[in-house]
């Protein structure tokens, strides 16, 4: 069996001071400070319009922020590798699961081989062979996150990764999340889930019209410790 995180995985870390980002005279986010190391997962909580979008797309760099600073760390060469999931997939709805997965493996100058241990982790092995233009949303949002691990990234950027999901396949991806946790990843996520952010992230905040409201207290982690 070919593992994901067969090498020894850098140090990284993220530090986000006083981003700030205005459409015109609207204010996306104003002035956020957020901290995160490899092997933490910090939850972005708030209510719709309160910019966890917004946030999560300038620190993946598909968006610039009007002020602020973004800085990315590595203790290996070169800036760490961020893979993003957006709301939108951007599947190739011709290929199957597993060719998107491959293919964006071999892009990515990987190994393309863990791809189908990788569908396996997420339940969906089952649909490997199926054309994605004819899967669930649900199952298109956990092959999207395959696709993303299956670059081999050493930060994972997530809007709403339990969209479309059912209880059970929602826990699945918690149990691959707390795996890429444990491997040493950083994983940044915006979430209305507030049950399942609660016992996966190391740490959580809240923002409110774009502002940070504050650190959320209840996160435990304690799948990421299992």
């Amino acid at each position: 069996m070919h593992s994901v995180s067969a090498t020894r995985r850098p140090e990284i870390s993220l530090r986000a001071t006083n981003l700030t980002k205005l459409y015109g005279e609207t204010v996306a986010l104003w002035n956020v400070d957020l901290a995160a190391r490899g092997g933490e997962l910090l939850a972005i909580l708030g209510p719709n319009a309160s910019g966890k979008t917004t946030l999560l797309r300038i620190l993946a760099g598909l968006t610039a922020p009007t002020g602020g600073r973004i800085s990315w760390s590595s203790s290996g060469a070169g800036r760490p590798k961020i893979a993003y999931v957006g709301h939108a997939t951007h599947l190739f709805e011709a290929l199957t699961p597993l060719e998107n997965l491959e293919l964006a493996a071999r892009l990515a100058g990987r190994d393309p081989r863990p791809a189908v241990e990788l569908l396996g982790r997420l339940g969906i092995e089952s649909c490997a062979g199926r054309r994605c233009a004819g899967l669930s949303a649900g199952t298109l949002r956990r092959v999207a996150l395959g696709r993303a691990l299956a670059t081999a990234p050493d930060a994972l950027i997530l809007d709403e990764p339990f969209a479309s999901l059912d209880g059970a396949a929602a826990d699945v991806v918690v149990e691959v999340l707390a795996g890429a946790s444990r491997e040493g990843r950083l994983i940044v996520m915006a979430t209305h889930d507030d049950a399942r952010s609660r016992i996966l992230a190391t740490k959580s905040v809240l923002l409110s019209a774009g502002r940070l409201a504050g650190p959320d207290p209840r996160a435990t982690g304690a799948l990421r410790l299992a």
